[in-house]
């Protein structure tokens, strides 16, 4: 049976710990990705994608409009994400130059050229721009639901999100002359 996010939300807040799973499961990529934009590593977007779920849970009783889950997840992810630039700009072994003796090591990137040049291209979109990407695109759903999650019309979101894939067209092309460049002389 298909539910809506008001759906989801409704038998959650009636004691269906499975509906919460399937809205974890609708916008989970979402958030990760959100995350990612973030951190730059996929096993700390995946820690803090967790913490806003589990603040979602905590705090969805709290949820007055349950048809704006999505909107208010995204802010939630948003907010968990300041939180962690804010803690790691405290980190006082950042700031003396010193990495922190249980740091985990981080694994060696092995991606081609251009899924890099892509990563980079999002990450220097705004805000909103880099939001309409991974809402139509990663959470692979109409754009009745993207425009929804946005707080856009038809029209709006159409106009976004032209203007981010031809962005990120040119960033990308930029961001390979770069390489090609170093590729080069080097």
């Amino acid at each position: 049976m298909q539910h809506d996010d008001a759906s989801l939300v409704i038998l959650v807040l009636n004691g269906d710990t499975d509906a919460f799973g399937r809205l974890y499961d609708k916008y989970a990529r979402l958030i990760r990705a959100i995350c990612y934009g973030t951190t730059g590593d996929v096993g700390q977007a995946q820690d803090l994608a967790q913490e806003v779920f589990l603040r979602a849970y905590q705090k969805l009783p709290g949820l007055k409009s349950p048809d704006r889950f999505a909107p208010w997840l995204v802010a939630m992810a948003k907010n968990v994400c300041r939180e962690y630039c804010r803690k790691q700009a405290r980190d006082r072994h950042i700031l003396v130059g010193l990495e922190p003796e249980e740091k985990p090591q981080q694994q060696p990137r092995q991606q081609d050229q251009r899924l890099d040049a892509l990563n980079i291209a999002i990450e220097q979109l705004p805000e909103k721009e880099k939001l309409a990407l991974r809402t139509y695109y990663l959470q692979d759903q109409d754009i009745n639901a993207a425009m929804k999650i946005m707080g856009m019309s038809r029209s709006s979101f159409y106009r976004l999100l032209e203007r981010a894939r031809k962005n990120v067209e040119m960033l990308m092309d930029q961001e390979i002359r770069k390489v090609d460049r170093d590729i080069q002389e080097g």
